[in-house]
């Protein structure tokens, strides 16, 4: 039996991803990460082998929370079928100005630095999007019922799959440091658009 771990994991971890987040997983050493926590390197290498096997399991825990924050975000019961869309983009338009430094979102972040070298991130990536959508769905098919709107799965499905959308494309335009005012007008916009073969 190996020793028993001396460290806070969940410290360590969000020292890691504050490294990988902020300067990228090429950047990142896990040296760094190290100094960043207090955790001897060999510590890190023997609790998680690589560079790769400690930045896998922060992205899991960062997507875990991803699909955490939509299923808060879309808890409180809606109007109608836009304003649950609207809701949602809203709480994305605050999480966006709620970082100073407009880092972005580190799924996809991640997607564009390591989705072409390492398949495990397109994996993990993929079904995350597909938990927010699912999540996304399910919270149409109850506003809809909600409201007596009928309302079928699948629209359900594709009403989600362009909200999730627009909100990386939210993420995104927070990046280039585009004025709040202009992210919500466009997160309104977007929340009509996206199910508007139901209005």
């Amino acid at each position: 039996m190996g020793r028993p771990r001396r460290y806070d994991e969940d410290q360590l971890l969000d020292a890691a991803q504050e490294l990988f987040w902020s300067r990228g997983y090429d950047r990142t050493s896990m040296e760094d990460v190290a100094a960043a926590s207090g955790v001897g390197t060999s510590s890190l290498y023997a609790a998680y082998a690589s560079k790769l096997g400690l930045f896998l399991c922060v992205f899991r825990r960062y997507c875990e929370g991803r699909v955490s924050f939509v299923a808060e975000a879309t808890a409180e019961p809606s109007a109608d079928l836009a304003v649950a869309a609207a809701q949602f983009l809203e709480r994305v338009v605050d999480e966006c100005g709620s970082s100073t430094d407009r880092r972005g979102c580190l799924l996809l972040n991640t997607i564009v630095e390591l989705g072409d070298r390492f398949p495990e991130v397109l994996e993990i990536s993929t079904a995350t999007t597909e938990r927010m959508e699912a999540v996304l769905a399910e919270k149409f098919l109850r506003t809809a019922a909600e409201q007596d709107v009928v309302l079928d799965a699948a629209d359900a499905r594709a009403h989600a799959d362009r909200t999730v959308l627009a909100s990386q494309g939210l993420i995104q335009l927070s990046r280039l440091r585009v004025p709040r005012e202009r992210l919500t007008a466009l997160a309104a916009y977007s929340a009509r658009a996206s199910v508007w073969e139901s209005a």
